[in-house]
């Protein structure tokens, strides 16, 4: 097969990745619905992807400082197609939910080691640009991905699987083909932080508040993902319009990723990371209030605005921080599966038990808890010398 060159593995690898995984998680839980499942097991699909993700995306890290960044940069997309493949025979709620646990054992291994790699070509004052293309690239799939996946499963229930496993296979096969593991090059130019501060005692608090952070982001969009197309079809919103609805947070993601690339303001303020979060708790508002399409779409930008500011944090502090890049990434990983291992389900037990509604009061909940623990992290620390 066809090779290519470093650049182009960053700009394409996570697009096409997350492409892959974009289709499914939109058609998961929309084949549950079919089957007749309740919001319990709609989030339990998230829950059973992430809590595999969380355990595995540490240890998935620390291997590929050990072993190489390759070999479980192969065999991700490998995995993920296989679940998928097995998904298209899927004809019970179980089945579903025992693939979604494999389909977290591609993601596991695949993410932390290409983050690393990531990492590992540039260093220096080119790092956090390096970091901001591989974000825009895995999220510009978010805007295509879920409008795709809600057409083919207007086709028909068991195509967007079809696609999904294509497309990882014919990845497995691109990186077979062009991935080669390397070392860390040396720094050009400024840098921020010298490399691995873990000493560094205002650096490490912002770590560890937007590791807070970001486990809230994902706590809220787990819900999003597997508990909004239950609120959708409820509301007779059809399977390819609720596609469009979630594709305005891949939109808004890609944006905001745009935009911190281009600059280093945002670098360890605390201002930037409470407005983000004041950006959730307003979406959480409207998504409560609101039933109306064009205001679940602002909702939906809001929350992709958000999260851009705290996945980018996350990832960037945690290579930037810690010595070993691998337990960086890994790290990041299992933080952000956490909150998508707790918020689907947590939402589907509060559905069930009070209304499709009751999963955004929850986040609400969760989200002014994260903020109290950031403040204290930060409050009393001086933010790193630039």
């Amino acid at each position: 097969m066809a090779r290519i060159n470093e650049r182009m593995i960053i700009a394409v690898v996570p697009f096409w990745m997350d492409l892959s995984s974009s289709i499914f998680y939109l058609a998961a839980p929309l084949i549950v619905i079919e089957l007749g499942g309740n919001p319990v097991e709609l989030g339990l699909i998230g829950t059973m992807t992430a809590s595999v993700h969380m355990i595995l995306a540490n240890l998935g890290g620390r291997l590929s400082d050990r072993l190489g960044r390759r070999i479980l940069m192969v065999a991700g997309p490998f995995i993920f197609a296989i679940s998928c493949l097995l998904t298209t025979q899927a004809e019970k709620v179980f089945h579903i939910l025992a693939l979604a646990s494999l389909n977290g054992v591609g993601m596991a291994i695949f993410w932390p080691s290409f983050q690393a790699w990531v990492a590992d070509s540039q260093a220096g004052s080119n790092l956090a640009r390096n970091i901001g293309s591989f974000n825009m690239s895995w999220t510009a799939s978010q805007i295509i991905g879920p409008t795709l996946s809600g057409f083919l499963f207007s086709l028909n229930p068991r195509v967007p699987f079809w696609a999904a496993a294509a497309l990882s296979f014919l990845l497995f096969f691109l990186l077979r083909a062009s991935v080669s593991d390397q070392s860390p090059q040396p720094a050009k130019g400024g840098t921020i932080l010298p490399l691995g501060t873990e000493d560094s005692d205002g650096g490490m608090g912002f770590l560890y508040a937007i590791w807070i952070a970001n486990f809230a982001s994902w706590f809220i969009l787990g819900n999003v993902r597997y508990q909004f197309p239950k609120l959708a079809r409820d509301m007779a919103i059809s399977p390819s319009t609720i596609g469009l609805l979630l594709s305005c947070v891949g939109l808004s993601q890609f944006l905001g990723f745009f935009f911190l690339r281009e600059s280093d303001r945002w670098h360890f303020k605390k201002s930037y990371l409470l407005g983000a979060q004041l950006l959730s708790a307003s979406a959480l508002l409207l998504i409560f209030f609101f039933a109306q399409k064009l205001i679940f779409a602002s909702a939906f930008i809001l929350i992709g605005l958000s999260v851009s500011l705290t996945y980018y944090s996350s990832l960037y502090y945690s290579v930037r921080l810690l010595k070993r890049k691998g337990k960086g990434t890994g790290l990041h990983e299992s933080i952000l599966g956490s909150g998508v291992v707790l918020g689907p389900v947590l939402g589907g037990v509060v559905a069930l038990s009070v209304g499709p509604r009751a999963p955004y009061v929850l986040c609400l909940a969760v989200l002014a808890v994260a903020v109290v623990m950031e403040l204290i992290l930060t409050g009393s620390r001086r933010s790193p010398r630039r």
